[in-house]
């Protein structure tokens, strides 16, 4: 077992399969310690969620309530405010033991803003960040030059390193949050995209509509 917390924040808006793949995937790959998933309560650089946090954190027990290890974690939404990284990785290491490696998960999209964050050197004090690639994202040569000396392909040096930067390959399935939204908003079907409970906590409560 890696002995790091694995951190994967997002919007959630609403949780989707491609979400659960992939969250699943690094789990057998890296074998966390633990692996934490935080909803934001607002996002920082993106536009307001439309289901409320209360059911944001709900239909992530549903998705996840099967698999062992994995935890959601309401910290940022019972703080309440703007949800920023950085506030959150130091509540995590606060509460964990000494020396506690956290590897903090982010899309190429989140990565390619990293620099606007809030304190985001802070962040590379505090954790390693794995990168997952996403399709139709390119990075800039001259932005990804300013990681240079954080950069690594090799997972023992990420995971007994703090600061450092790994990018990951998945088998990743286009889903779309936005999509999901719009296809529900026009009485379609999404049950090739949601898990079974998810989608009938939607219609249950007509979130989207």
């Amino acid at each position: 077992m890696s002995d790091t917390i694995g951190i994967f924040g997002g919007a959630f808006d609403p949780v989707h399969k491609g979400h659960v793949s992939s969250i699943i995937e690094l789990k057998d790959k890296l074998d966390f310690s633990e692996l934490k998933i935080i909803p934001c309560n607002i996002p920082a650089q993106k536009e307001k969620t439309v289901a409320s946090s209360s059911e944001r954190l709900q239909m992530l027990k549903l998705a996840f309530d099967e698999f062992d290890n994995i935890n959601i974690d309401s910290f940022e939404i019972d703080k309440k405010g703007i949800s920023y990284t950085v506030d959150t990785l130091e509540a995590i290491t606060k509460k964990s033991k000494v020396g506690q490696h956290l590897t903090l998960i982010m899309g190429l999209d989140a990565f390619i803003n990293l620099t606007s964050w809030k304190n985001y050197e802070r962040i590379l004090e505090l954790s390693s960040i794995l990168i997952l690639r996403r399709p139709n994202y390119v990075l800039k040569k001259n932005y990804l030059a300013q990681f240079e000396r954080e950069l690594t392909d090799d997972l023992e040096i990420f995971l007994n390193s703090k600061g450092k930067i790994i990018f990951f390959t998945l088998t990743q399935l286009e889903i779309s949050s936005t999509e999901i939204k719009k296809a529900i908003k026009n009485n379609k079907s999404c049950e090739d995209y949601l898990d079974k409970k998810v989608l009938e906590f939607i219609n249950e409560k007509s979130i989207y509509k």
